[in-house]
């Protein structure tokens, strides 16, 4: 125990193993293969300790933890079908600024799941349950089936174990991963700064010329490329589940919870999709980067102005449906994959789309769900979802017809019936009134004006349903202005001088009043056409049900688009629509296949300490790596043992 305790003891940012295709033991490289099947090997770790220990060295990058364990954590990231069977997720529209989203995922630990041992003796599986974007997460919390929160690692060792994970990718090229430089630019991608992950991205790439003799067969690895740019953006959400005993095991079968909210600025993006030399690039939201060239910037701004006048404003004022578009990147990420959307109180949803594939292939199948009539809860469904894909929900909503709209739309018209009969009186029957008529009149116009504002005040609507009838009921107070307006202007109409208590309505008082009275009236057809709309809608609108539904024969929609990038163009998705950014994590570079996918994970499984001429899987290379196990390490045990 006085070895365990000093390893415990050590204080240094390091990995505990590393993958290589060649390494010394003791000086000597070995002449034998490890054969004998690893998966139930321990790693001696304190996750505690350990994020800790690294994140009180503030001068220094963590280096990658363990190239073995990175192999792992990134075969099972690429496979997460294969052991992921169930991910529900569920969309809540908590207020107008603010979407919350709880996950379930239902999953099998992977028998190759990375097994460690802290220092009291407690065993934990590390498994990857998702992508984050490297953001700040808001109220986020894991729970396990009987809602116990889970722990997770801390943001340095969370880096160490993505830095393993590229780690693991670059040995699959046959270039050696040792060199310092490629190292370097891996605790720089994955755990420097924003300006140190840029100029990491930038030497990868090669924008400043070519890439380092180092880097550069890097840059023609598939693997290693998608790795790169993933991790660019987001990072491995892990979570350190109990595994038992040795003699009592957990059992693998496991359900977990996921919660965090989503801030939602109600802006609306147009997607644009641009070709590269290898696949595409996708983009949500095509406005310019701040400091853009002005002629970039003005167009930008005409493409903007032409969407707003198109459907921006017709969706504002209820004429159209407001189109809320939703990334679901974790419909990947399982075999099975359910969105179930909650309308909030006031709005409905019109229809519900869901669409997932791989935009830079043509011909190949892809998932499309709908849902089309007016219901308050959707739910839209994807099965073998292949890594790489493009996943979104279009969700278009449309405001009741009862209550508010209705309520507003009478009130309207009760304004705009009281004006007109008043201005008609006024032109036809009299040039003048007098003074008790004209107290009447704006007694009658204030009292209206009062009773409408009440009415059209008064509503239930909270959060997202005040948002989208906000224009409405702006448009509604203009209407309940108009009665104050006309009686401004009978107040302040000058007397007649005959002597008696004459008030005269000349011109300008008549075009105040007409011009109240067609304002009020186009209020009225502009909001009573958004009832007609939304009553349309709901009595004689078009009801599909979802291709899984299996309860009826219906065979409307069934024609869909032979490619996917055809499918998004027909069914809106894009055009613009109010954009919700995930706080998960997603792809922005679509070049992945179906090739290049058994190619990595045959790479990545050749790497195995079991398969046939593998290399050996602990790297103990010390002017590259210090290892805080150091003679703990299982794979080391075993490799002194068999050699």
């Amino acid at each position: 125990m006085d070895s365990v305790e000093t390893a415990w003891g050590q204080d240094r940012i390091a990995p505990v193993c590393e993958p290589r295709r060649s390494f010394l033991v003791n000086g000597r490289e070995p002449n034998c293969q490890q054969q004998e099947d690893n998966d139930n090997v321990e790693w001696m770790l304190d996750p505690t300790g350990q994020a800790l220990s690294i994140s009180h060295n503030r001068d220094a990058l963590p280096d990658p933890f363990c190239g073995e364990i990175g192999r792992r954590l990134l075969l099972a990231e690429m496979q997460f079908s294969r052991w992921v069977v169930r991910r529900v997720e569920k969309v809540c529209f908590d207020e107008d600024r603010n979407v919350t989203r709880r996950l379930t995922v239902d999953f099998n630990v992977r028998d190759d799941a990375p097994l460690i041992t802290d220092k009291v003796g407690d065993r934990f599986w590390i498994v990857p349950i998702s992508l984050m974007r490297r953001r700040t997460l808001v109220n986020m919390r894991i729970t396990d089936e009987i809602g116990h929160v889970l722990p997770t690692p801390g943001i340095r060792l969370t880096q160490q174990l993505d830095e393993s994970i590229l780690l693991a990718a670059t040995v699959t090229v046959e270039a050696s991963p040792a060199q310092q430089e490629v190292r370097e630019f891996i605790r720089k991608l994955v755990a420097g700064s924003r300006e140190e992950t840029k100029a990491a991205v930038a030497l990868f790439e090669g924008s400043n010329g070519e890439p380092s003799p180092c880097l550069a067969p890097l840059t023609k690895s598939p693997i290693v490329r998608a790795v790169v740019y993933l991790l660019r953006r987001n990072f491995s959400l892990y979570v350190f589940l109990p595994a038992g005993t040795k003699g009592k095991p957990e059992r693998r079968h496991r359900l977990l919870n996921l919660e965090f909210s989503e801030p939602t600025g109600w802006r609306r993006m147009s997607p644009r999709m641009r070709h590269l030399d290898e696949g595409l690039l996708y983009t949500h939201d095509d406005r310019p980067a701040s400091g853009a060239r002005f002629s970039q910037a003005s167009s930008w701004k005409l493409r903007q102005l032409g969407r707003k006048l198109g459907t921006s404003i017709p969706a504002a004022v209820g004429l159209l449906p407001t189109s809320i578009r939703l990334q679901v990147p974790g419909a990947e990420n399982a075999a099975s994959y359910h969105l179930e959307l909650t309308a909030p109180a006031g709005v409905e949803v019109v229809r519900a789309r869901l669409l997932a594939g791989r935009p830079n292939e043509d011909n190949r199948p892809y998932t499309n769900d709908r849902v089309v009539g007016h219901t308050a809860t959707v739910g839209l469904h994807g099965v073998e979802i292949p890594n790489g894909s493009l996943c979104q929900a279009q969700i278009d909503f449309r405001v009741t017809s009862r209550g508010w709209l209705t309520n507003a739309v009478f009130s309207c018209a009760l304004v705009g019936v009281v004006l007109l009969s008043l201005s008609l009186q006024a032109s036809e029957h009299a040039v003048s009134w007098s003074t008790g008529q004209v107290t009447n009149i704006i007694a009658l116009l204030i009292t209206v004006a009062a009773a409408v504002g009440a009415m059209i005040a008064h509503s239930s609507f909270t959060g997202v349903a005040a948002r989208m009838v906000a224009r409405l009921r702006g448009l509604a107070a203009v209407a309940v202005a108009q009665p104050i307006v006309a009686s401004g202007a009978l107040a302040f109409a000058d007397e007649t001088d005959s002597g008696t208590s004459k008030v005269r309505l000349d011109e300008t008082v008549l075009a105040v009043l007409w011009s109240s009275t067609y304002l009020a009236v186009a209020v009225f057809l502009l909001i009573g056409s958004a009832l007609v709309f939304s009553l349309n809608c709901e009595r004689r609108g078009t009801k599909l049900a979802s291709p899984w539904d299996m309860t009826t024969d219906d065979n409307s929609d069934q024609q869909s688009p032979t490619n996917y990038r055809d499918a998004l163009r027909e069914y809106g998705f894009t055009g613009p629509a109010i954009g919700i950014l995930s706080a998960e994590g997603w792809h922005e570079r679509y070049a992945w296949t179906n090739e290049k996918q058994d190619s990595a994970v045959g790479a990545l499984e050749g790497l195995a300490s079991g398969a046939k001429g593998a290399p050996l899987t602990c790297n103990w290379d010390r002017p590259y790596t210090e290892c805080s196990v150091e003679n703990l390490c299982p794979y080391l045990k075993k490799l002194r043992h068999d050699c």
